[in-house]
């Protein structure tokens, strides 16, 4: 690489000998320190390339303690003659007057005409490279050079928790505390940020949503009943885009009897609204079913949406379906969930009553009066009373709502079974779940994110079933007990304590009288004291004490038995539950099922993840328990360095055959044959073209921009082709003269039409009537007897002995259209 000679300290390096360093590696800051000085030993070094010449120069800046860069180089033809580096501080910055007067500060300065140079030169007749000038004159400090170096298990662990939602300024100070304090890691704040932006750049290189289209087919072959479907435009640009997994397919199975989806924004960087499906398990927590990005919430998109969605869950309509109120959904749930009973969100009517009506009273008697349950005839007649108590008869909006209550108020949906629910709240708690606090990620990133918060929800679920199915407990003694040991053994325990409420207020039930219909019918009568009164309630037992039914629809609303009726089972002293009375998506057996068909709670987990998992799990044991002594932190750390080195042996082996060993086999003692695991070939397709930043919904619309010059929008005055390229030379001229003696600027000249056509009275003139910047340079009236009827304003002119108005009719004409030509009237100059 090169060679040293120095007489006085009778030190030669000589690279072509079998101690010298290898060719690749950089001279260190040891190598320096000899008697001899230093520009007499650097001034004698001969390199083979000017990249070496650059990778000794950089080498020794940092062990001296500056920073290099270049500055010029000579060439003949593709050779190198001569290259020049200097320190960074060489030079002063140029004086800039206009960055005086910006707004954000200046950066601080950092030249300071330091003379540092290194200059190499090609001597033809070896081809080598001779140091030809080195100055080591420095003008200020020289600073400790400390290397920012990411290491790879610091890139893994900030990967990992930014992709889970922690911002990474949380994350940089985690791994200052695993390092041992603040200060301690061995790079900075900005390194680790770079890091990370070139790592979702690298994700995404080949496009955001061709990456995602990608990752749903690897998810498709790794899940037989993985199903996606999208749509594009004419110019391939991504429209619509659904897909739901198989567990989720399968829970939907189970419990897809109430769907309740609603759209949330600033999900992804395109502001397209994202759907959620989701629902309620027999553990009353919420499941998700799906999920859709839409480029707009039209109609026809509604529909797509539904239509795919009955595709994916094999044509299952579900019994109930409550939303947001939006008019193209409605539609949509009309024509695609035939049968379906559709809801309209009551915390959005509520929100929306408060926005429409500022009359408070109203307000809360109407919020009150959505969740009443009461009878349609109570219902009616609160209505009418409170329109007219508060004389909104006449209120289009109120009329409005009034004509949809059976979407809305809870008199209509009595005996609807609703899993309990009567707002949107899960699907924003949903939504909330799976908002980043980087609203604008990639929709790569947010599909990560979304099966990260699915394997939450099912880990919870779970933990719910087996604690369900293990669980034991004791019940009181009472004589409602056998109710109480059935329910606990059939149901889940969330859906339990609520039976076991009913049971313990049927206490409070009072059997006032017992009629005997034709048929068999019995019908029992209840009261109970509460603090509105004295209520009354009917139960009707049928079938031969098969069918329950009461008035009070507890039991087609939510699926358990009320009070009323487990009062007539005391009667007939009945130890369990008819049949009829279960709801079985309350019960254990479908969760039972599910939990057996999908065991994994992190299905399609690819096998570097799982064993990064297990790994760090046991490394994670080590360093509590080795930390804990000195010998045992010098012991454990001499081992695991061993364990690295060997490990990183295998990875280099294993990458040159082509293979990663597999996990089950890491204990067999042939190491000859490995069972390769490797993801699936992704199949190559037509690159699907991210969208464009859609605007969110109720976005009001930015008025446009218009040219200086020619006052048409899309393009500003410095762009503007009548700017570019003047007319004719008359044009020129009038500029010419006009530059001393008008204060008209370039940028006002608004020739709507060329300058050699103003005077054609055949030429159509069209007046803009959006120009008037002008209005104190011009002070003028408009020749009635010319144009009578037509609006004024003063106008941007084409200077000039003479000129003329441009005119727009108030009625309609458009540019391009036909308009009054007239001939010119003399306009004096402005003073």
């Amino acid at each position: 690489m090169f060679r040293e000679h120095c007489e006085c300290c009778k030190h030669v390096q000589d690279s072509n000998n079998t101690n010298a360093r290898s060719k690749d590696e950089l001279p260190s800051s040891s190598d320096y320190v000899n008697p001899c000085k230093k520009e007499e030993l650097i001034s004698r070094l001969v390199f083979d390339s000017v990249e070496d010449a650059e990778k000794f120069y950089i080498a020794y800046a940092k062990a001296e303690g500056f920073y290099v860069r270049r500055r010029s180089v000579q060439k003949k033809g593709p050779t190198i003659k001569n290259r020049v580096w200097v320190c960074t501080r060489e030079g002063f910055r140029e004086k800039n007057e206009e960055a005086r007067n910006m707004l954000r500060e200046s950066k601080p300065l950092t030249r300071s005409g330091c003379k540092a140079t290194f200059r190499v030169t090609r001597d033809w007749n070896s081809g080598k490279y001779m140091v030809s000038r080195f100055l080591n004159n420095h003008n200020h400090e020289l600073h400790v050079y400390h290397k920012s170096y990411l290491s790879p298990p610091n890139k893994a662990l900030l990967s990992l928790m930014t992709k889970t939602g922690i911002k990474p300024s949380l994350v940089m100070h985690y791994l200052d505390q695993i390092a041992g304090g603040a200060g301690k890691l061995s790079f900075k704040k900005k390194t680790a940020y770079n890091w990370l932006n070139k790592l979702r750049a690298e994700r995404i290189r080949e496009g955001d949503i061709h990456t995602v289209i990608n990752k749903l087919k690897e998810s498709k072959q790794k899940d037989d009943r993985f199903f996606y479907k999208y749509c594009v435009d004419e110019e391939y640009t991504l429209t619509r885009l659904f897909w739901c997994d198989g567990s989720s397919r399968a829970e939907y199975e189970a419990f897809g009897d109430v769907l309740v989806f609603d759209s949330t924004y600033k999900t992804n960087r395109y502001l397209y609204p994202l759907f959620i499906f989701s629902g309620v398990n027999n553990h009353g927590s919420t499941c998700i079913f799906a999920a859709c990005f839409l480029q707009n919430e039209t109609i026809e998109s509604c529909q797509w949406i539904l239509q795919t969605f009955l595709e994916a869950m094999g044509g299952k309509i579900p019994e109930s379906v409550l939303t947001y109120q939006d008019a193209a959904m409605r539609s949509a749930i009309v024509s695609e969930f035939v049968g379906s009973r559709h809801r309209i969100c009551s915390w959005h009517l509520c929100r929306n009553v408060r926005t429409n009506i500022k009359n408070s009273s109203f307000c809360n008697e109407f919020c009150s009066l959505v969740d009443r349950k009461c009878s349609i005839e109570e219902f009616e007649l609160s209505w009418a009373n409170i329109v007219e108590n508060h004389n909104l008869s006449n209120n289009k909006w109120v009329l409005d709502t009034y004509e949809i209550r059976e979407r809305w108020a809870e008199a209509y949906f009595r005996e609807q079974f609703m899993c309990m629910m009567t707002t949107t709240q899960r699907a924003e708690s949903v939504n909330a779940l799976i908002k980043l606090s980087e609203h604008k990620m990639t929709i790569t990133d947010f599909l990560d994110h979304y099966e990260r918060t699915l394997q939450r929800l099912r880990s919870d679920f779970i933990e719910m079933q087996k604690k369900s199915e293990k669980d034991d407990r004791e019940v009181r003694e009472s004589p409602l007990k056998c109710l109480e040991e059935h329910a606990i053994s059939i149901y889940t325990l969330k859906i339990f304590y609520m039976i076991r409420k009913e049971i313990w207020d049927e206490q409070g039930v009072v059997g006032e009288n017992r009629i005997s219909e034709a048929g068999g019918n019995q019908t029992f009568f209840y009261h109970e004291n509460k603090e509105t009164g004295v209520s009354i309630n009917k139960v009707i037992v049928g079938e031969g004490i098969s069918k329950f039914q009461c008035d009070c629809f507890k039991l087609e609303s939510e699926g358990i038995p009320c009070r009323h009726i487990i009062s007539t089972l005391k009667y007939y002293a009945m130890k369990k539950f008819p049949e009829s009375m279960l709801k079985r998506r309350w019960l254990k057996d479908p969760g039972t099922l599910l939990r057996k068909k999908f065991p994994d709670r992190i299905p399609n987990a690819n096998s570097e993840q799982q064993r990064f998992g297990k790994l760090n799990a046991e490394c994670l044991v080590l360093s509590v328990v080795s930390s804990q002594s000195e010998p045992g932190y010098s012991n454990s750390l001499k081992r695991v360095r061993d364990v690295v080195d060997t490990a990183k042996d295998e990875l280099m082996m294993h990458s040159r055959c082509g293979s990663v060993p597999s996990e089950n086999n890491v204990n067999d003692d042939n190491d000859s044959c490995y069972n390769v695991i490797q993801d699936p070939p992704i199949t190559k397709m037509k690159k699907v073209c991210d969208p464009v930043c859609n605007k969110t919904r109720g976005a009001t619309k930015s008025k446009k921009q218009k040219c200086g010059i020619c006052g048409v929008p899309g393009h500003k005055s410095t762009t503007c082709q009548l700017k570019k390229q003047p007319t004719c030379e008359g044009e020129k001229k009038h500029k010419g003269q006009n530059a001393n003696t008008s204060s008209v600027s370039k940028e006002h000249i608004n020739p709507k039409i060329p300058f050699h056509q103003v005077n054609n009275p055949q030429f159509p003139v069209i007046f803009n009537m959006q120009e008037t910047r002008l209005k104190g340079v011009l002070n003028m009236q408009p020749n009635n007897s010319v144009l009578p009827l037509f609006s004024h304003t003063s106008h941007p002119i084409v200077p000039g002995a003479f000129t003329t108005l441009l005119w727009q009719q108030q009625t309609g004409a458009t540019p391009g259209s036909v308009a009054h030509s007239f001939p010119d009237f003399p306009i004096p100059p402005p003073s």
